[in-house]
């Protein structure tokens, strides 16, 4: 896996008919959900706080290092890779994509949040943040392809969200689209017994210097595979259990764009074929993570793929929708929950 080998020419995005408006739709869906959701579960109160509109449950926020490998090749040699061995303070949430049930199977996420990234920022009105986001799934594609598509189905699920009759819709578009549907029931199955041990992509694609890559986090070769009882919390027990005395620790790659057509930008459920590349390593030391004051810091913590230099820009229509609802959701949340919306420090995260 660890072949050398750069990011060819940047393939040009392709924005289709529709997609503003698309993406538009897509906001006021997941604030109406999400307005929803606080309404029957009485959200909002102290100790309530307002959640996320996806990954609402986490295991845990982790401190790490990222460094930058001594080796990374000249070619992939920007943004937060252009100095080779360069450490930075980072934060590591894990989380559920969907399932409160950690014994249950489904998507589970890994969002990275580097800290002290110097350079010019992508996100408006962030530029200051320093700080550099990448977030990643146990899934090498999503089952949607672009923002178009995303709205026609958050429709549907909106629909089901509203009346047992309403769930018809969302049955009647995957039916429609049975490759999405197949890969949706993919992740919907996916098992993980530790998120330290767990394999993540990023699934869309982002710019790196004049070409484009996705991303990709695998657990360390020779780790400790350390699994917890069953439980709803099983996977923060697991992480627990392994942080109490050790350690964990991952491989971060970069998967180079070298065919636009068998790697489209533009369809987040193609999956690219091509070899991958070893430019950094994450390292977790032993910690406690899981006291109410780290809890809450994790809760409150937010994380945008725009969070991003402009060497790390986000490609495709995905993205583009990634952008306006990420920083809607996380500022409606933050209001809701009077608490600022604003990018740690590294000091930031309490000790206990």
């Amino acid at each position: 896996m660890n072949m050398q080998g750069g990011a060819q020419a940047l393939a040009v995005e392709q924005i289709p008919e529709g997609e503003q408006e698309a993406i538009q739709k897509v906001v006021d869906i997941e604030l109406q959900l999400l307005r929803r959701r606080i309404k029957e579960e009485h959200l909002g109160t102290p100790g309530c706080p307002v959640p996320r509109g996806q990954h609402s449950k986490h295991q845990g926020c982790v401190r790490a290092d990222f460094v930058v490998a001594n080796d990374i090749p000249e070619e992939l040699r920007y943004g937060v890779f252009r100095e080779p061995g360069k450490a930075f303070p980072a934060f590591i949430r894990f989380s559920n994509a969907r399932e409160k049930n950690d014994h249950k199977p489904g998507g589970h996420g890994m969002a990275i949040k580097l800290m002290g990234v110097t350079g010019e920022q992508l996100l408006e009105g962030r530029q200051q943040g320093q700080t550099q986001d990448f977030l990643l799934l146990d899934s090498p594609v999503f089952f949607i392809k672009n923002a178009v598509e995303f709205a026609d189905f958050d429709a549907a699920h909106l629909s089901s969200e509203l009346s047992w009759f309403g769930t018809l819709s969302t049955l009647a578009y995957l039916a429609e689209h049975p490759r999405e549907a197949a890969i949706l029931l993919r992740i919907e199955h996916n098992h993980s017994d530790n998120p330290l041990g767990t394999r993540y992509w990023s699934g869309t694609p982002y710019k790196l210097g004049s070409g484009a890559v996705k991303y990709m986090a695998t657990p360390s070769p020779g780790g400790p595979k350390i699994v917890a009882p069953p439980s709803e919390d099983q996977l923060r027990d697991a992480m627990k259990l392994q942080l109490e005395t050790g350690t964990a620790s991952f491989d971060f790659w970069v998967q180079p764009q070298v065919d636009p057509i068998e790697q489209p930008i533009e369809d987040a459920t193609h999956e690219w074929e091509s070899p991958s590349t070893k430019v950094a390593a994450i390292r977790i030391p032993s910690q406690s993570f899981d006291s109410t004051a780290q809890m809450a810091f994790c809760e409150n913590l937010s994380f945008n793929p725009w969070h991003a230099l402009t060497d790390h820009r986000p490609l495709g229509g995905l993205n583009r929708l990634r952008k306006a609802v990420y920083v809607a959701l996380s500022d409606f949340r933050h209001e809701e929950n009077h608490v600022p919306n604003i990018e740690p420090t590294p000091e930031a995260m309490p000790t206990g």
